[in-house]
């Protein structure tokens, strides 16, 4: 429930396409044109009112990762960077505990 990947301005202009195109089919009087665009519009008009609904829907915060390529240089392994920096700073603490109780 979320459009963060859903660009409104593509949505709109799609769907501004289908309906010049529809108009378009209307002038030539060819139904192979004008029907399909009909969908086109119906299912555009569907997707920016979706993104109207959930706009301002869950905003949760993405953990940070790190890619760590392999070896032959293409995408490897993504690993929470978050997670990470919290037991590292956790295992600090505890050394630094150990330390002070000697």
């Amino acid at each position: 429930k979320s459009v963060e990947f859903m660009p409104f301005n593509l949505s709109f202009t799609l769907t501004l396409s289908a309906i010049m195109w529809f108009g378009y089919g209307l002038f030539l009087k060819d139904i192979c044109i004008a029907l399909p665009n009909v969908l086109g519009f119906a299912l555009g008009l569907v997707q920016m009112i979706l993104y109207g609904i959930y706009r301002n829907g869950n905003k949760k915060a993405s953990p940070k990762s790190v890619v760590v390529a392999n070896s032959l240089g293409g995408a490897g392994e993504v690993f929470p960077l978050e997670e990470d920096v919290e037991k590292g700073i956790k295992r600090e603490e505890e050394e630094k505990e150990k330390k002070n109780m000697e």
